[in-house]
């Protein structure tokens, strides 16, 4: 007998899954830049979701990281590789099964990393909420990893029935190509870690995107932006009181922001 299809995963905040992802390498910083700090201004711009990735990062430094990121108001979080009580989902690679985490994950298995269109298909298949389809260009994070796909591998994903974002050499300029080619979004790294105002370059994208399909108007704190909505006129400055920062790498600055109306993660079982 034929193995049951299963549902999509359902998105773990409000409006849908998002037209912008970003993708976090602390190492591609700007001097004196902390991770959770950037992210946060970020927010601020309008991100509504990020892929934490810091495979370097101690388990328990990188669990620090997740829940003070996870603190930020509106803000979906995504463990990348590996499931964390303080993530709101996982996002998986390639090679990666989603059986093994189907007992043991603090949230649903949302996203999957994919590099052909069949690779898509079976996301979708296995209950993918959405994923990342690369490269879309050349990649100055990963150089010589992989030749450009096809502009018509993203028509062709996205009939696969899950949102579809490019990932890879994406930068403002590259937007309108993703949307045309047939992306639902884009996904995002180095053009934002590498930024001078990672914020502006976020709101920029964002005012190139289309917002969600869905939105949930009523879901979002006062005086916030909808989930990938145009981003504010103008961006308040930040503030981070040093008594209030959570653990982050060593020699890095970091922020604590008020605690977020996402669902709270539970315990691994």
């Amino acid at each position: 007998m034929p193995r049951p299809v299963p549902a999509p995963a359902p998105w773990p905040g409000p409006g849908g899954p998002p037209r912008l992802l970003l993708l976090t390498d602390r190492s591609q910083l700007g001097l004196g830049r902390s991770l959770v700090g950037t992210v946060a201004e970020c927010v601020e711009a309008g991100l509504r979701a990020v892929v934490v990735r810091e495979p370097d990062l101690h388990p328990r430094a990188r669990h620090a990281l997740l829940a003070a990121l996870a603190r930020l108001p509106g803000l979906v979080v995504i463990s990348s590789r590996l499931p964390d009580p303080a993530a709101h989902g996982v996002h998986l690679a390639a090679h990666q099964r989603p059986d093994r985490w189907a007992t043991s994950a603090a949230g649903p298995v949302v996203g999957r990393s994919c590099h052909a269109v069949g690779e898509v298909r079976s996301a979708a298949a296995e209950g993918a909420a959405y994923v990342v389809l690369s490269p879309f260009g050349v990649s100055l994070s990963k150089p010589g990893h992989l030749p450009p796909l096809p502009r018509t591998a993203y028509a062709e994903a996205a009939d696969a029935g899950v949102p579809v974002l490019a990932l890879g050499g994406i930068g403002r300029d590259d937007v309108a190509a993703a949307l045309d080619a047939g992306a639902h979004g884009v996904a995002v790294m180095g053009a934002v870690m590498r930024a001078r105002d990672p914020a502006a370059e976020v709101a920029a994208l964002l005012a190139r995107l289309p917002p969600p399909a869905s939105r949930a108007l009523a879901a979002q704190p006062p005086g916030r932006q909808a989930p990938g909505g145009p981003p504010p006129a103008s961006r308040p400055p930040t503030s981070h009181p040093p008594e209030r920062q959570p653990p982050e790498p060593p020699a890095r600055a970091s922020c604590h922001a008020p605690s977020t109306a996402l669902p709270a993660r539970q315990p691994l079982r």
